[in-house]
This record gives C-alpha cells, structure tokens and sequence, in this order.
C-alpha cells in the first residue's frame, strides 16, 4: 500500500469516527419545528390556500423573444409587463395560462431571474371569480408548489383594481404564480 493510500484510509477512518462520535454524543435529537409558529413570508410554509374558486377560462399559451428593452405577453386575461432592464440578453419568454377552476399561470423558463431594480410585474384578471366585493381587497398572487398546495414565496402585491377586477405582482423569478386570498373567499 502506498504512503498516500494509507492516509486516505487514515483520513477515512477519522472522519467516520468523528462523525459516529458527533451522532453518538447522548444528546437528544433537535425538536421538530412548529409550522404554525412559522412567521408569513418564510419560504417552505404549509398552510392551507385559500385559492378563489373560479369559472375555467380557455386555455391560452403565450410566448415571445424579449431583451434588455422588455416587452409584454398576455395569457387569456392575464398579462406580463417586462421593463426594460429587467434581462440581461434576450430569451424566449413562455406564460401559459391553464383552463381552471383556479387562476394561476406557469412561466418559462422556470427559475429565470431578474434585476431586482427593474422587476416584471404579473397582472392577473379574478373577474371569472365569484367573491364578494370587500373579499376582492384581500387578494395576492403568490408563489406555490406545483400542487398549489404550500406557498413557496410571497410577491410584492400590488393593491387589486375592483372596477378592472385585477390584482398585480411584481415576480422576482418565473415559475407557477396563483391567484391567492389572505381570508377565505369562495363561497
């Protein structure tokens, strides 16, 4: 066996002793944390969507070359201004938007980010929404897990327009954005 055979053996053996010592310490193992004491805007949060119901839209699929000097897409009544500055180079820009019976739309490519000075803004029309006029003020757009199921990241929500029944964001990155209620709305 060569001398530098024998210290990885060495270096093998000490790190596995130090790592069986370190897990063998007698101490307990550390609590499971509770979700429910999970502050709003921590990534990762389950908790149980309030997602408007809403009557399905034809499907639409948009999607364009846009660069440095920005551009807009629009998926059925949902629409993305880019400004300029918010990419680097061009790329082909994908939103799609699903027919139902939540609003959400999926951008491509997913996990594309932008300059944190010139963020696109997503605007997503709830007019197919049934909700009462008051609940209308408690809308977002929030990031979520491919079940919509746990909210992954919040937006920057831009204040819901009631006479034009949308509510925008601004999208630090693309991937699945869904049309979200802070209180319960469907009835």
């Amino acid at each position: 066996m060569t001398r530098l055979n024998r210290l990885l053996v060495i270096g093998t053996c000490v790190l596995g002793g130090l790592l069986a010592t370190a897990c063998a310490d007698g101490t307990a193992p550390a609590p499971e944390p509770d979700l429910a004491s999970i502050s709003v805007g921590t990534p990762l949060r389950p908790i149980a969507l309030d997602l408007p119901r809403c009557t399905p839209q034809p499907a639409d699929l948009a999607s364009a070359r846009i660069g440095p000097s920005g551009g807009t897409l629009r998926a059925g009544k949902h629409m993305l201004r880019i400004p300029a500055g918010a990419l680097k180079r061009s790329t082909i820009i994908t939103m799609q938007a699903p027919s139902d019976s939540l609003n959400y739309v999926v951008f491509g490519p997913e996990g594309l980010t932008f300059d944190p000075a010139n963020l696109p803004t997503l605007t997503m029309s709830y007019r197919n929404c049934s909700m009462k006029e008051k609940d209308e003020l408690e809308l977002e757009i929030v990031y979520t897990d491919d079940a919509m199921t746990t909210v992954l990241d919040t937006t920057e929500t831009i204040a819901p327009d009631t006479l034009s029944h949308t509510v925008g964001a601004r999208l630090r990155h693309f991937s699945k954005y869904v049309l979200h209620s802070r209180y319960a709305v469907a009835y």
